[in-house]
């Protein structure tokens, strides 16, 4: 994996460009998340052997830049989401590069254009109090609602499940997208992020207890240096991180170095890749 992630950090660099300069253009606020923030901080651009990189904004500017992101895109990217895409199954939307091809598992049956390298876009919402008993329930529905939009796909991830599984397929093939989408968005979004103190990522891997913040740690930020270019981060970086992570500084050790281990990359050139093991970079 090594010998092409620097070449695959490049077309991500790219995509983070294109976001940066629709984003720049439309007044709509984003920062750099997660680990991308990390390695923004720790190393100034990618940790070294990560795959990806994340963006997050409040849902007022999500909605905004799903809006203005379809007419403002270059040729060379595309946006996928519920709204451009039927069969998508996140509650999160991706920005990603035509012409590539970043396949995750080997059990995949059948792959299309829209299975390119991305760069994930990660909406925050309301929260009145962390971990309260609405703020569980509304994960809760979150967790519960996504499971239904993935079974209603036929997501991979179900192709050998329970009988039972398959028939809520069948079931929720006839719920039209828009509905689901609403429902989702009912739950997730049912505050308004200017009335409330707290915001949090319902798409969070790492828990609700990590990534709910107090609002100002996330709509706050500066320029952070990141592959010699100035991008959105935050200003409160340090307790941003240290929540999701603890000592965000010190390197983990190399077992636990992973990024999302691809089954197959193809480049915009050709170049295709296929991995027989899934092995961290």
């Amino acid at each position: 994996m090594e010998k092409y992630l620097r070449k695959l950090q490049l077309v991500e660099l790219d995509i983070l460009k294109e976001v940066d300069r629709i984003c720049r253009a439309n007044n709509i606020d984003y920062f750099i998340c997660n680990g991308s923030l990390i390695g923004a901080i720790r190393h100034k651009g990618f940790i070294p052997w990560d795959d990806d990189i994340d963006i997050a904004m409040t849902r007022k500017n999500y909605e905004k830049f799903l809006k203005v992101c379809p007419q403002c895109l270059s040729d060379n990217y595309f946006l996928d989401c519920y709204q451009t895409n039927k069969k998508y199954c996140l509650s999160f939307a991706k920005v990603k590069r035509k012409g590539t091809l970043f396949v995750e598992t080997k059990n995949a049956s059948t792959y299309t254009d829209k299975d390119a390298i991305w760069m994930d876009v990660f909406p925050l919402d309301g929260c009145k109090k962390p971990l309260s008993k609405g703020h569980r329930f509304q994960y809760k529905m979150y967790s519960y609602i996504t499971t239904l939009i993935t079974i209603k796909n036929g997501s991979s991830f179900y192709q050998n499940s329970a009988t039972k599984k398959k028939i809520y397929g069948a079931i929720l093939k006839m719920v039209p997208m828009n509905f689901m989408v609403w429902l989702l968005n009912t739950f997730i979004a049912h505050y308004d992020e200017e009335k409330v103190a707290y915001l949090t990522s319902f798409s969070t891997i790492y828990g609700i207890d990590k990534e709910t913040f107090e609002k100002d740690i996330v709509t706050k930020c500066q320029s952070v240096e990141f592959e010699k270019g100035k991008y959105s981060g935050l200003k409160n970086y340090d307790k941003y991180l240290t929540q999701i992570y603890g000592d965000y500084m010190k390197l983990p050790p190399k077992e636990k170095r992973t990024n999302h281990t691809p089954y197959l990359i193809k480049f915009e050139d050709g170049e295709e890749i296929r991995f027989k093991d899934k092995e961290g970079a």
